[in-house]
């Protein structure tokens, strides 16, 4: 016996006409002001002069209640922009808090405030956000899934709709591209163009390890990467947190084991190094090593 489950378990309830208690909610207060208006002002003024000041009204409470932008509420957007706009639009990197202002400032310049980055810290493979909870940030291969035959697709949907099925926490899966760092690979070349057994096989290795170099200084060379974070709010112990983090990313990787894609977690030089990247995409890739240390990467971001 087959059960169909909903996608949209989070979908809110439809309590009257295929409207839900936000829809009744919008759509009633704009009745009720529409009403307040006939019944005071409904006599007084003519009917095409009411028609004009109520049909923007009611419009309004329609687009309201029956549109979602992006998937939000008007009402979310609106809170959003409020938050935003009340914020000083100038960030500066202030761990210890702004000073506040010599008395003899008056405004004339743009207020500031500290640049607030939810990161704390990385160690062991996980990313502390702080009253967030903690993350962990894990690599993934891709495949080709239009070279794939029909029955092949049909398994990899099924087995991504597993892993879909299993999650009981947020996930991001992310695909951003960036920067090539090709200092590895060149100086892999490098090192083992020495070691080769015949002149022109060592001068050709230079040659193309001076062509990735020149192709390393080049803005238009990308790399693209799969990327999946795994979030744990917090909640207990942060030892219990961590715990339930790991659990979730071998299972995960378990899954997606199966369909050909390998997981890998990035260790806290990778993740500084990618939270680093991300802030700053035009930037040069920082120096090797640059996030390693006895301590837990703190602060370096």
């Amino acid at each position: 016996m087959r059960v169909r489950v909903p996608a949209d378990v989070d979908m809110a309830d439809r309590i009257f006409a295929g409207l839900t208690a936000r829809q009744l909610l919008i759509l009633g207060g704009h009745g009720l002001v529409l009403a307040l208006l006939y019944f005071g002002f409904g006599e007084r003024v003519p009917l095409p002069l009411f028609a004009a000041v109520g049909v923007p009204i009611a419009l309004v409470g329609l687009v309201w209640a029956t549109t979602s932008p992006e998937g939000s509420t008007w009402e979310r957007i609106g809170l959003a922009a409020l938050r935003h706009f009340r914020k000083p639009r100038r960030r500066v990197l202030a761990p210890d808090g702004v000073e506040p202002p010599p008395d003899w400032f008056f405004g004339a310049a743009e207020p500031v405030a500290p640049l607030e980055f939810p990161v704390e810290g990385a160690s062991d493979g996980h990313i502390d956000l702080g009253p967030q909870g903690a993350t962990a940030v894990c690599r993934a291969t891709s495949l080709n899934f239009g070279l794939r035959s029909e029955t092949e697709q049909r398994a990899l949907v099924e087995g991504f709709a597993r892993l879909l099925n299993a999650l009981d926490a947020p996930v991001q899966f992310l695909v951003r591209s960036g920067r090539a760092d090709l200092r590895a690979v060149i100086e892999a070349l490098e090192e083992r163009a020495g070691r080769l057994p015949h002149p022109a096989l060592e001068e050709a290795a230079r040659e193309h390890a001076a062509f990735l170099r020149s192709l390393a200084s080049r803005r238009d060379v990308l790399e693209r990467q799969v990327l999946v974070c795994f979030r744990e709010p917090q909640g207990g112990a942060p030892e219990e947190a961590v715990a339930r983090l790991d659990h979730r990313v071998e299972e995960s990787a378990a899954l997606l084991r199966g369909m050909g894609v390998r997981l890998s977690r990035l260790e806290a030089e990778q993740a500084a190094e990618l939270l680093v990247r991300a802030s700053d995409p035009e930037a040069a890739p920082p120096p090797r090593g640059a996030f390693l240390g006895p301590e837990p990467v703190k602060g370096s971001w």
